[in-house]
């Protein structure tokens, strides 16, 4: 076999592409942070379901796409240097390393280009791009007319074009129609967006044009509030109509056996006729299954295979594949996955929708869609963010990104029919701190009590501080925090958008200061829909009356000192929260195990907004204490 050229150059071939492999595994696992995922796993209670059936088998499904991608990217260098050798009369083996290191700079340029995220991302690779892509684009029609013109390697030309035509090919959506007289319930979720990094809330300067338009338009609530500043807790409480106190959803990833989801939302008007559908593009910490009333759940496969794929598979290759229409089937946790932000395309959830909302029935539709792309780390695939932005300035972009989405959203509603007889309500989960001053509602100035008491309360570096900044004078203070869910003082994290809209129904635009919260809107829904009210915490905000006064009750989640940075390292987090999860074997999904739940259930801050008054209770200090504040005068003590 060594005697003839075509094996030579298979082996040659070959071995520059075992080699580039192992060199690039080495580079990930030295430089990145998957040795920190393996170990923290490896350590963890996770671990004894690491090689259960679901797990393990999207994990080798995972690998084997990616030995097949290598293969074929192997036979493409051997169809182009057999096809130009003939053509032109060149000798096989310098030719075959020629176009090896053109095909493999072209799969580095095309991923620096498309994702500048990416681990293997270098500016010069974009460069070298120009040069190598042309070159193996002209050496490719060559090889097709040697192939075509003398018969030769049919087989290896049709097998690239077929892949090729797969690959790219779109999916041909079937429409159907909603023949009911029954209004659409549409509620689209925006994860961590604070009202006040929104133009129709008065920020200066942020470009939010679709969300401006949409509360300008709308029955808008400007005084809302999340019961926990955590997505799932959020979602549960907007389905539920309860606090998590009574839903039992007061952590994210909570096991679903505790969750009291007899009566939602989904399965009320499931009961009416509505058709039901649930899409997110981020799973994991918001398992929202069946269970919870919904025919249809759309986006990215959940479990902890979402945490292990999102992370672990930041490869070239593998990259350019994942958000091709082909890519939905082969990497079904990577795929319109928000957590996988390196690869993560707006588009491509949306996509997911579209095909999944083109087979409906002609039922009535309830539809809640949840848009991750405010979320953290506030980065995209290709969304020219550079290094060295602070992490508001990173939110100020994600927040303009989530806004084009969902105007990209609405016009696909609208296209499909679907905007023409519908109450869509526009909310946000919870809201997000940035290290920014005036984040808390307490504020040094204005504090009236004992001084020394002062040193209870944490400071939080302000994110434009330097790195190995303690000066604590200038670069740290009491009246700023990070995150969400993690602190009661800061209103910032509980604030959220909530207006509804009629689309073709009698609904008139205006501006509601009374203070609602999540909790309402399953009530109000149900009110507007004529259905007899069931039990719930929240009441109607289409049927209040004047003198309507009323406490809201918040809380936060566990709290991990790894996120409450604007600096955030996944193994720091991982190290700090991965011993509060377990596995169901069953699903691969995970959940909070008892020990945590009992111990975070304990830890709790919670606090009571009444009127102009806000009265924290602190149990995760040591000592506890308590917190009021006047939210009118800013007047404030430590009791």
């Amino acid at each position: 076999m060594g005697h003839h050229p075509e094996h030579k150059v298979l082996t040659v071939v070959t071995g520059l592409t075992l080699l580039s492999v192992i060199t690039q595994i080495i580079f990930f696992i030295i430089h990145s942070q998957a040795t920190a995922l393996v170990y923290q796993l490896v350590q963890s209670a996770i671990a004894t379901h690491l090689f259960h059936s679901v797990i393990i088998f999207p994990l080798l499904k995972f690998m084997i796409i990616q030995i097949i991608a290598y293969i074929l990217f192997i036979f493409f260098i051997i169809f182009l240097t057999e096809g130009c050798s003939r053509l032109f009369s060149l000798p096989f083996y310098p030719l075959s390393i020629f176009f090896w290191i053109m095909g493999f700079s072209t799969i580095l340029g095309l991923n620096s280009y498309y994702f500048p995220h990416s681990f293997f991302a270098y500016h010069p690779f974009i460069k070298l791009l120009w040069v190598s892509l042309p070159i193996l684009l002209l050496a490719l029609l060559a090889a097709y007319y040697q192939c075509l013109r003398y018969r030769e390697h049919l087989v290896l030309g049709c097998l690239f074009l077929s892949i090729s035509m797969l690959a790219i090919w779109p999916s041909i959506p079937f429409h159907s129609m909603n023949s009911s007289t029954r209004p659409n319930i549409i509620i689209i979720g925006l994860d961590s967006l604070r009202p006040d990094f929104t133009g129709y809330f008065g920020h200066p300067t942020i470009h939010t044009p679709t969300i401006n338009h949409f509360l300008e338009t709308a029955v808008t609530f400007t005084e809302s509030y999340t019961p926990l500043a955590r997505t799932f807790p959020a979602w549960i409480s907007i389905l539920t109509g309860k606090y998590p106190k009574n839903n039992h959803a007061q952590t994210n990833l909570p096991s679903q056996n505790i969750i009291k989801k007899n009566n939602t939302l989904a399965k009320e008007l499931k009961k009416m006729g509505y058709e039901t559908f649930y899409a997110t593009d981020e799973k994991r910490f918001s398992n929202i299954t069946e269970d919870y009333g919904f025919d249809h759940i759309i986006g990215p496969k959940a479990g902890l295979n979402d945490f292990i794929l999102g992370s672990l598979s930041d490869f070239p290759l593998t990259n350019l594949l994942i958000n091709l229409p082909l890519g939905e089937f082969l990497f079904p946790f990577n795929y319109g996955n928000r957590a996988a932000s390196i690869t993560y395309q707006p588009k491509a959830f949306l996509h997911l929708i579209k095909k999944s909302l083109a087979s409906r029935s002609s039922q009535p539709l309830f539809l809640a869609i949840h848009l991750c792309t405010s979320h953290w780390p506030f980065t995209w695939s290709n969304d020219h963010q550079t290094d060295n932005l602070t992490l508001d300035a990173r939110y100020y972009l994600s927040v303009e990104e989530v806004d084009k989405q969902l105007n990209e959203l609405l016009a696909l509603l609208e296209k499909e029919n679907l905007l023409k007889n519908s109450l869509v309500v526009l909310l946000s989960d919870h809201g997000t701190t940035l290290g920014l001053p005036h984040e808390r509602v307490i504020d040094k100035r204005y504090y009236e009590g004992d001084p020394k008491k002062l040193k209870q309360i944490t400071l939080y570096k302000f994110n434009t501080a330097p790195h190995f900044s303690v000066d604590f004078k200038h670069d740290y203070g009491l009246d700023t925090s990070y995150g969400q869910g993690t602190d009661i003082l800061s209103l910032k994290q509980y604030h959220v958008l909530l207006a509804f809209k009629g689309f073709g129904l009698p609904l008139t635009p205006k501006v509601s200061s009374f203070r609602s919260s999540l909790i309402d809107i399953m009530p109000t829904v149900l009110a507007f829909l004529h259905k007899p009210p069931i039990e719930s915490d929240g009441l109607s905000l289409f049927n209040l009356k004047a003198h309507v006064s009323r406490p809201l009750y918040l809380e936060t989640d566990f709290r991990i000192p790894a996120i409450e940075t604007s600096e955030i390292s996944v193994g720091n987090v991982l190290k700090q929260s991965l011993h509060f999860y377990e596995l169901d074997p069953k699903n691969g999904y995970l959940y909070v195990n008892s020990t945590a739940e009992k111990l975070g259930a304990v830890k709790k801050q919670r606090a009571v907004l009444k009127d102009n008054w806000l009265i924290a209770d602190i149990n995760d200090a040591n000592p506890p204490y308590k917190v009021i504040v006047n939210l009118k005068t800013k007047r404030w003590r430590i009791m």
